[in-house]
């Protein structure tokens, strides 16, 4: 009995020596990153930027497949199916997060099917009035409210600024109707042109129409002012308890080893923390934030909590 223990023993210490050594030399083939969005936007650069970096350092391929549709979850799904072993990854936004509470029959768990790696950036939520709108700060806008509903553009039903824009007004107390566009670009086209009264998106969607006076800057879903906006306040300012911002980062499916997830956090982590990084990050209104995957998938698994329990109280779900 007792060799039989020192057998199962030695084999379980050379299986975790067979596994740090493959940490170690990962990758040793060409890896597959999926973005769930179309080419464009600020998603597919940030992370056409990470594969092109990570390329470098690893000496192997990383090639970027564009896998749109389905609010992202079909390129999750794909993602989510892949073997475990870092070969494939997925590179996404919060989106990942408010999918997970917006639709109910995903062919996917998306706390246990995939693994948070990595973030690699983080951008504030900015609300913007229109500019016909008749309240140019959000305690004139919870007055306007008590008089009638408030109509919401968003860049679809379900996507991380439309709980960001209902997490705003929840905090605010009004009353509303969110109007579902396509994208963030024709949600504000109708808000420039007074169609509807308010949106939340990324500071960099919505900074040139602030600056140029087609639309008002409101608050910043925070606790600090965007270098991009100045002059508009905090939520944590206003005294409204509405905090969210958009981010990107990376997964990887389930029964990835941990070694390799580790590996791959370092990386992406260094890759980042560069001056490109940094720049590319800037380009869009984002700034590198980094996190342990302990952190990352602490903070994921939360957003997930906080969006269902949203979604369910505005029976949002599908």
């Amino acid at each position: 009995m007792n060799m039989i223990k020192k057998t199962i023993a030695a084999f379980a210490a050379l299986a975790c020596l067979t596994t740090t050594a493959d940490a170690a030399d990962f990758p040793t083939k060409p890896v597959t990153m999926v973005i769930p969005f179309v080419p464009g936007g600020s998603t597919d650069p940030v992370g056409r930027f990470l594969a092109s970096a990570l390329q470098q350092k690893w000496g192997q391929p990383v090639v970027v497949s564009n896998k749109p549709g389905a609010g992202s979850t079909i390129g999750n799904a794909e993602v989510a199916k892949a073997k475990g072993d870092g070969y494939t990854i997925l590179f996404t936004t919060a989106a990942f997060t408010t999918a997970a509470a917006t639709f109910k029959s995903l062919n996917y768990n998306s706390k246990t099917d995939l693994i948070p790696v990595a973030i690699t950036s983080s951008s504030p939520y900015v609300v913007v009035g229109s500019s016909k709108l008749k309240a140019n700060t959000p305690s004139e806008l919870k007055e306007l409210a008590k008089s009638r509903e408030l109509f919401l553009a968003t860049a679809g039903l379900g996507s991380s600024a439309h709980f960001a824009g209902e997490l705003f007004l929840k905090a605010l107390g009004a009353k509303s109707k969110a109007i579902h566009y396509k994208g963030s670009s024709e949600a504000m086209l109708d808000m420039v042109a007074g169609r509807s009264d308010i949106y939340v998106g990324s500071v960099s969607a919505a900074v040139e129409n602030v600056k140029s006076g087609q639309v008002r800057g409101l608050a910043i879903l925070g606790d600090s002012r965007s270098e991009a906006l100045p002059d508009v306040p905090t939520t944590q300012e206003l005294g409204l308890d509405a905090a969210a911002f958009q981010w990107f980062g990376v997964f990887a499916p389930k029964g990835t080893p941990p070694e390799i997830v580790e590996k791959i956090n370092a990386d992406v982590n260094e890759a980042m923390s560069t001056a490109a990084g940094q720049e590319i990050s800037r380009k869009f209104g984002a700034t590198v934030k980094t996190m342990s995957v302990a952190e990352f998938g602490a903070f994921v698994h939360k957003e997930i909590d906080t969006w269902t329990a949203l979604s369910n109280e505005l029976g949002v779900a599908q």
